[in-house]
């Protein structure tokens, strides 16, 4: 009893100190593009908002046990869903974005029923194969898709009038700014409120041991089908906004590098941590940019940066505090040994 009592107060701090963390950050990313940011790096930021989103949906499918090689996929099935029901069916893109999501989650139910039964690179390679014939499909039907050049022009959102101040207008970089700072915080919210509830717990039991968990009455096929459609679904949001911030998308722009882009970004980042892709993606983004002068050989940078943090960084970046702290840790205890013993 005296021992959970003198916990307790330690983790309500600690909880409260998370929180605390969290609000500065999001304040700080509210107030930075005031801060006189240049175009390009609040484009850089821009993009770290969109990885977040798509790592961070890609982690929790990961989390359910499965490998998931086709988020490539979903992200275009989004992009191409919101943009031709703008350019093709008119529709205003505040409906377009919602309604590429909900695409997206159904398709995610249509593939997941017969996929999720087999799991492993069995999975991999349905969704992988999935995803490429989407592909081919854009690639091969130039009308509505466009073909293998794509689709250009594509229109930016309609101004948000606000009463008594005018309209928020998305011809500026700071509009797109906080429409994709939104569309981040309302992904990690969603996925975070999934894995801290009771849903959170039957994703760990499902991952560990599914036998045992459809054992005790869980359906197991329900819930993962729940959660590809889910991930699927923020996923192609984050695609649909790709598409318009961009002005122009093309079979090239989802290929299958782009979900080995997101495997490593969750394993830089730490697989096991929530913010692992938050971090792995800022990291990443951050060091693409660095990367992106020395052209063919980026991709295996990254791949080096990923067998370093497998090898070494078993935790990701997210643990390497804890793994230094322990490092210490053993290294004070072997001094104290040494010492005690040099002294007898």
């Amino acid at each position: 009893m005296i021992e959970t009592g003198t916990q307790s107060p330690r983790l309500g701090l600690r909880q409260a100190g998370k929180r605390i963390g969290l609000v500065a950050l999001v304040a700080i990313l509210c107030v930075a593009p005031f801060l006189g940011l240049s175009e390009y790096y609040t484009h850089v930021l821009i993009m770290i908002f969109l990885y977040v989103i798509y790592s961070s949906t890609y982690r929790f499918i990961l989390r359910t046990g499965q490998l998931h090689f086709g988020a490539h996929g979903f992200i275009g099935v989004g992009a191409y869903a919101c943009v031709l029901m703008v350019m093709r069916l008119g529709l205003s893109f505040w409906i377009a974005l919602p309604l590429a999501g909900l695409a997206g989650a159904l398709l995610a139910v249509a593939i997941g029923y017969p996929a999720l039964r087999v799991k492993g690179a069995y999975f991999a390679i349905i969704t992988w194969g999935f995803a490429e014939s989407l592909r081919f499909l854009y690639m091969r039907v130039d009308d509505p898709f466009g073909g293998n050049s794509g689709l250009s022009k594509i229109p930016h959102p309609a101004p948000i009038p606000i009463p008594f101040l005018g309209a928020i207008d998305f011809s500026s970089m700071a509009s797109w700014y906080f429409l994709g700072l939104i569309l981040m915080v309302i992904t990690l919210f969603i996925l975070y409120r999934l894995e801290k509830s009771r849903f959170g717990l039957i994703y760990s039991s499902i991952r560990e041991a599914d036998n045992l968990a459809k054992a005790v009455g869980i359906n197991i096929m329900r819930y993962k089908v729940f959660a590809f459609a889910i991930c699927s679904g923020l996923a192609a949001v984050g695609g649909g906004f790709f598409a318009h911030y961009s002005g122009f998308i093309s079979p090239h722009s989802f290929v299958v590098l782009l979900t080995i882009s997101l495997g490593i970004y969750v394993t830089v980042g730490g697989l096991k941590a929530f913010s692992g892709p938050i971090v792995g993606a800022l990291f990443l983004v951050v060091a693409g940019e660095f990367f992106a002068q020395y052209g063919f050989y980026k991709t295996m940078l990254y791949a080096g940066l990923m067998i370093i943090s497998i090898l070494f960084v078993p935790d990701g970046i997210v643990g390497l505090p804890r793994m230094v702290a322990s490092a210490f840790t053993r290294l004070r205890k072997r001094r104290e040994a040494a010492t005690e013993y040099g002294a007898s």
